[in-house]
Parts: structure tokens; C-alpha cells; sequence
């Protein structure tokens, strides 16, 4: 009797050991980070978004900036592969050819709600930027130079730190 009930108390145990043998735990959720989602060579023709505001005397734009051609939703970032991976978008530093965007100020720091200034280096282009996610609320825009970042401009206050996608026409 006593093997027995030895036996039958451990029958639990063992079931459980057997079955988590054979169920795999869930993938983890990866996170990446991107500063630059520009494809122009050298980031030559892009919009760049800056996390301070312009300089008074240069006109360049402060800080870590963060750089891209296309328009973007939401400032946080998106999911990829059914969510599995994240990207957050945030300030780098050393992106723009020239002076500006060199300053390590802000650098890894997510861009939504950060940003202080714009400028546009596009051509036959402008980018506009928005309070909200998804194109909405407030907004203000900036024509492109066509290879020059020489003419930052700061965000309106009611967007200073207050941005959350930014759409190219």
C-alpha cells in the first residue's frame, strides 16, 4: 500500500513535467529602434525633425534629429511581423551631411512629444506635423530646400513637444 500511494502522488507531478515538455513557450517580443528612415543617399533629401530648437544665429536645427522621406502615423513608432517586433522611433546624431543634426543632445530619446524644430532638405516637397497620431489636430508645415537643411524652423508652441506624426505632400 504504501508504493502505491507514493505512486499515486507523484502522478501529478510527472503529468505536469510531461506536458511542459511539449508546449513551447511564446516568442518575446523584440524591440528595435530606428533614427533614420530616410532611403536618399547620405540622407541628402530628407525632412528631419529635431529635438532642439533651432539655432538663432545659423538658422540649423538643434540637437539629434531624427530623418525620413515617407510620412509617419505615429511619432511612438509600429509594429512589425504581426507585432511580434516593435520599432521606436528615435533622435540619432551624426545623420545629416553638413552641421547639422551633430549634437548627442536628445540622442535615443523616442520623438514623439520631444521635438522642438523642422527642417526639409526635399525637393518639390513639404512635410507637415501634427499634434496627434494620424494626422490630426494642429499642424504645421515647411516646404523642402532641396538639399539644404539651412533653414530650420521651430515648432509653433502648441507643438513644441507636442508632435505625433508628420505627413509628406
Amino acid at each position: 500500500m504504501r508504493i502505491r500511494r507514493s505512486l499515486i502522488r507523484s502522478l501529478p507531478a510527472a503529468a505536469l513535467l510531461a506536458t511542459s515538455v511539449f508546449y513551447a513557450q511564446p516568442a518575446q517580443a523584440g524591440t528595435s529602434y530606428e533614427k533614420d528612415g530616410c532611403t536618399s543617399g547620405s540622407n541628402k533629401y530628407c525632412f528631419a525633425i529635431f529635438y532642439n530648437s533651432r539655432s538663432e544665429s545659423t538658422w540649423l536645427g538643434g540637437g539629434s534629429c531624427y530623418v525620413a522621406n515617407k510620412s509617419v502615423p505615429n511619432h511612438y513608432g509600429y509594429s512589425v511581423n504581426g507585432g511580434a517586433t516593435q520599432v521606436r522611433l528615435v533622435f540619432g546624431f551624426n545623420l545629416i551631411p553638413g552641421s547639422s543634426c551633430r549634437s548627442s543632445s536628445g540622442s535615443g530619446q523616442g520623438i514623439k512629444n520631444s521635438a522642438a524644430s523642422i527642417a526639409s532638405a526635399e525637393c518639390s516637397v513639404y512635410n507637415r506635423v501634427y499634434f496627434n497620431s494620424g494626422y490630426g489636430g494642429i499642424s504645421q508645415a515647411i516646404n523642402g530646400t532641396c538639399g539644404a537643411y539651412n533653414k530650420a524652423e521651430n515648432l509653433v508652441p502648441q507643438l513644441k513637444n507636442q508632435n505625433a506624426s508628420h505627413k509628406r505632400y
